[in-house]
C-alpha cells in the first residue's frame, strides 16, 4: 500500500509539473505557404509566421545552411533567396526547437497576384449558361501543365481589418481542379509558362460583382470625400460595395507575397463613376505597392479593358466613358498596361466566352513590362492623331507599324459628328494598308468629331496585323 500512495503521490506530482509548465504553440504559417505552392524565382522572398519560441530557422533544399530570426510578439519572419526558375520540386523545412513544419513540393518560378470582378473570378467551367470558350480541351489537357501550373484560390470574404489567414491551398491543374481555376489567369499561367519555360504560380483574390473602393485603401478614399463609416455601416449596402473590406479580407493575407507583378480585371460596377475611376485605380495601385514594398514599381500593373455589352436601364455611353478612365490610369500609374478587349464583347452577355485571348494579350503585355521581350505591335491599337480634310476624318494609330487589317469584313464601328454634335455612322477606308484610315459619312459633308466603338456595345473590328484591336476613342473630349 505504500508503494502504491508514494506511486500516486509523484504521478500526481508530475502532472502538477505539467499544468503549471506554458503550453507552447507550435510553429505556424498562413495558408500562402503550403505543399505546392510557388515562390518568385531569383529574389529574396519573404516568409512569415507564428512561434511561442524565441528563435526560428528556415532549411532550403537549395541551400547548405539554414536561415535564423528572431521572433518578436510571437510573430516571425525571413527572407529567403530563391534561385532560378526550375520543375524541380523543393522542400522548406521549419523549425522554432520544439517544432518543426515541412513544405513539400515547392516550385520556384514567377508568380502573379490576379484581382477583380467576375471577369476575372470565372471559371473555366463557366457560369450558368456562360460557358468559357475552348473550355473542354483545356481541362482536358491540364494534367500536362501539373508540374508548370499552381494557383491558389482564396475564398470570398470581406472583413473590417487586414486579415493574417484564411483557408484555401495551392491546387495542381487536372480536368478536375481545373474547372473551378480562374479562366482568364489560368490562359494568362499557360502561355507564360510556355514561353518562359518555367512554372507559374497564380494567386486569385476577386469577387465578383466588386467595387474599387472596396480594394482601396481608407486614406485614400477619405481623401475623395467617402464617409467610411457610413458606408460600411449601411446593412442595405452588398460588403462587395463597401470601402475597403475586400482589400482587407482578400489581399491583406498574402500581401508581400513574393510576386512578379498584377493582373486587374474590373469596372464593371464602377461605370457610374467614369469621373473619378482613374484616379482611384492609380491610388489603388500605390496601396498595393506599398504593401509589396514595391517604390519604385517594378512590378507590372497589368489591366483588362472592360468589354462592350448592352448594359440595362444605363445610358450608351456610361461604359464607354468607364473605358476612357481605365485607359486614362495608363498615364497616372507608372508601369502599367491595359489590354483592349473591344473585339471579344458579347451584347447580351456581360460574361464573354473568349477568356483565352484576354489571358494572352495579358501575357504579351507581362513579356513586355517584366520580361524584356516587347513585342512589334505586341500592344492595343491606340489613337495617335486626327485631322480633319476635304470632308473626312484622317485617324494615325499607334502600335500598327505593320498597318492596320480588320477582323473580319469591312471596317466598321466608326461615327463622325458636324457643328451640330451629333454623331451618325461613317465608313471608313484603311489607306493603303498603313496605319491610318480615312472616315467619312454623306450624312456630314464637314466633320468636326470622329469617334470609334464609343458606346456601351459597338463591335469595332479594326485591328493591327496580329490582331491587337483599337482602343475605343473620342476625337471631340472636352
Amino acid at each position: 500500500m505504500k508503494t502504491q500512495k508514494n506511486l500516486f503521490l509523484l504521478l500526481a506530482a508530475c502532472c502538477a509539473v505539467a499544468l503549471a509548465a506554458p503550453c507552447r504553440a507550435a510553429i505556424s504559417v498562413p495558408s500562402i505557404f503550403g505543399d505546392g505552392m510557388v515562390l518568385q524565382q531569383s529574389a529574396d522572398v519573404r516568409i512569415w509566421g507564428r512561434s511561442d519560441a524565441a528563435e526560428v530557422s528556415l532549411s532550403a533544399s537549395w541551400c547548405d545552411t539554414p536561415l535564423r530570426t528572431t521572433v518578436h510578439d510571437g510573430q516571425w519572419e525571413i527572407l529567403l533567396k530563391t534561385p532560378a526558375g526550375s520543375f524541380r520540386p523543393q522542400r522548406l523545412v521549419l523549425s522554432d526547437g520544439d517544432s518543426e513544419l515541412q513544405i513539400d513540393d515547392v516550385l520556384i518560378g514567377e508568380v502573379w497576384v490576379c484581382s477583380g470582378q467576375s471577369n476575372m473570378t470565372m471559371p473555366l467551367r463557366g457560369y450558368t449558361g456562360q460557358p468559357v470558350a475552348e473550355a473542354l480541351e483545356t481541362v482536358l489537357e491540364a494534367s500536362r501543365y501539373r508540374d508548370c501550373i499552381r494557383m491558389i484560390t482564396l475564398p470570398c470574404r470581406e472583413a473590417a481589418t487586414p486579415q493574417y489567414d484564411f483557408k484555401a491551398a495551392w491546387t495542381r491543374p487536372d480536368p478536375v481542379t481545373t474547372l473551378d481555376m480562374s479562366a482568364v489567369s489560368y490562359f494568362f499561367a499557360r502561355t507564360l509558362t510556355q514561353i518562359l519555360d518555367v512554372p507559374v504560380g497564380i494567386i486569385s483574390a476577386s469577387w465578383g460583382g466588386s467595387k474599387i473602393e472596396a480594394w482601396m485603401s481608407r486614406p485614400s478614399l477619405e481623401a475623395l470625400g467617402y464617409d467610411i463609416d457610413k458606408i460600411n455601416g449601411d446593412s442595405k449596402i452588398s460588403a462587395y460595395f463597401k470601402c475597403t473590406m475586400l482589400y482587407n479580407g482578400l489581399i491583406a493575407p498574402v500581401a508581400g507575397y513574393g510576386a512578379r507583378g498584377f493582373l486587374w480585371y474590373q469596372g464593371e460596377s464602377n461605370r457610374y463613376e467614369a469621373a473619378r475611376y482613374a484616379r482611384m485605380l492609380k491610388d489603388m495601385v500605390g496601396f498595393w505597392r506599398e504593401q509589396w514594398h514595391d517604390a519604385e514599381a517594378e512590378m507590372p500593373f497589368l489591366y483588362v479593358q472592360i468589354a462592350p455589352y448592352v448594359y440595362s436601364k444605363a445610358a450608351a455611353e456610361d461604359a464607354a466613358l468607364l473605358v476612357e478612365a481605365q485607359f486614362d490610369a495608363e498615364a497616372l500609374i507608372p508601369n502599367a498596361e491595359m489590354i483592349s478587349t473591344t473585339d471579344v464583347g458579347d451584347e447580351t452577355c456581360i460574361h464573354p466566352a473568349k477568356k483565352r485571348v484576354v489571358g494572352e494579350r495579358l501575357a504579351v503585355a507581362a513579356l513586355a513590362h517584366a520580361y524584356g521581350m516587347p513585342m512589334l505591335d505586341g500592344g492595343s491599337v491606340r489613337m495617335a492623331s486626327v485631322q480633319f480634310v476635304e470632308g473626312k476624318a484622317r485617324v494615325v494609330f499607334k502600335n500598327a507599324q505593320g498597318g492596320l487589317t480588320t477582323s473580319g469584313g469591312p471596317v466598321s464601328g466608326f461615327e463622325v459628328a458636324g457643328a451640330d454634335g451629333v454623331f451618325r455612322p461613317a465608313q471608313a477606308r484603311i489607306v493603303n494598308s498603313e496605319s491610318f484610315v480615312e472616315v467619312s459619312s454623306p450624312e456630314v459633308p464637314a466633320p468636326t468629331a470622329v469617334r470609334y466603338a464609343f458606346r456601351n456595345y459597338a463591335p469595332g473590328n479594326l485591328c493591327n496585323t496580329l490582331g491587337m484591336p483599337v482602343i475605343p476613342f473620342r476625337s471631340d473630349r472636352n
